[in-house]
Order: structure tokens, then sequence, then C-alpha cells
């Protein structure tokens, strides 16, 4: 005989409930990160936040192992929220797991174009962070500016959610995920 989901639970293939957000462990709790996940609790939202240990945004091989797993651990048709922070981290796993799961990325900045990079090395930062957001459903910036440079890399307008870590924010962000 099967087994019947109970009340409120989802059936065998549907998505789970709530929003899940891997993040770094050290981030600060001024990054727009920590700011965004505070207004979408604030607002009610349920969540899961996956720490990601490791330094970031630097690559690293335990960081990338502890990312692998994170991703590998969340159910089928989650939704998750990836801080762009850990976007180089997460790289190698996203073209495995952006079609089981509901991938956006949180993008306070973009790393590739850090100044005292050398040009080899922003180039590389540039392809890696580049094909990540091309992965995401949806990349949530906080301004403008970010909303431009992630435009020239060739995101389509439509999949940018420009949102404050605010309320409104918040609301917009929730609005954006729940079109998917």
């Amino acid at each position: 005989m099967k087994t019947q989901p109970g009340p409120g639970l989802p059936g065998p293939g549907l998505p789970q409930p709530g929003l899940h957000v891997a993040m770094p462990a050290d981030l600060p709790a001024d990054s727009y990160g920590r700011r965004m996940v505070e207004a979408l609790r604030a607002a009610g939202t349920g969540m899961t936040v996956h720490a990601l240990p490791g330094p970031h945004p630097q690559v690293d091989p335990s960081a990338i192992l502890a990312a692998d797993i994170a991703l590998a651990r969340l159910p089928d048709g989650a939704t998750v929220l990836l801080d762009g922070n850990a976007l180089f981290n997460l790289a190698a796993s996203l073209p495995a797991d952006h079609r089981r799961l509901r991938l956006s990325a949180l993008v306070e900045r973009l790393h590739w174009s850090d100044p005292a990079l050398a040009a080899d090395e922003a180039a590389v930062r540039r392809n890696l962070e580049q094909g990540a957001l091309s992965l995401m459903r949806r990349i949530v910036v906080p301004e403008g500016a970010v909303a431009e440079a992630v435009r020239a890399l060739g995101v389509r307008p439509d999949r940018l959610v420009l949102a404050a870590a605010d309320g409104e924010g918040a609301a917009a962000l929730l609005a954006a995920l729940s079109m998917e």
C-alpha cells in the first residue's frame, strides 16, 4: 500500500517548502547577503541557512568540497539563494545542480573586477562568475550599477531583480521567486 503525504507535506517529486540560503560562514553582519536574510526573516519567510566554510571569495579546495556537499544534500526542486561571495567555490557544482534546484544569486558586487587582481586572475574570475551567473534563474542585486555590471556579462535583464536589503526588497525578491 502506498502512503500519501500528510497535510502540508509535499508528495514525491514536488518541491520542498521554504527557502535554502547558501552563504559563506564568515560573511560580515553588514554584508548584502546577511542583511537580505534578515529582511526575508522579518517578512516571515521560512528558510534554512547553510553556512559554507572556507575562504570566500577565494577559490579553495576545501570550500569547493563543502559547497558540493551542501548542494548535493538539498532536495530536488528546492529554491536556493546563493550568496555571490560563494559563487567561485560553487562554480564546479552548479552545472550538475542547476537543473534539479531552483538557483538564484544574491550579488552585492562582481569580484572579477577587483582592481587588485592581476589581469590573468581577473580573466579567470570573470569566466567563473559569468558561467555561474548564467545558470541562475534570478540574480538579485542591491543597486542599478551592479545590475549594469551583471548585464554586461550577458545576463538577460528579465532575470535581474533589483532589491535593497529591506522589507520592500524582500517583497520584490519573494515575488520574483514565486514567478518561477
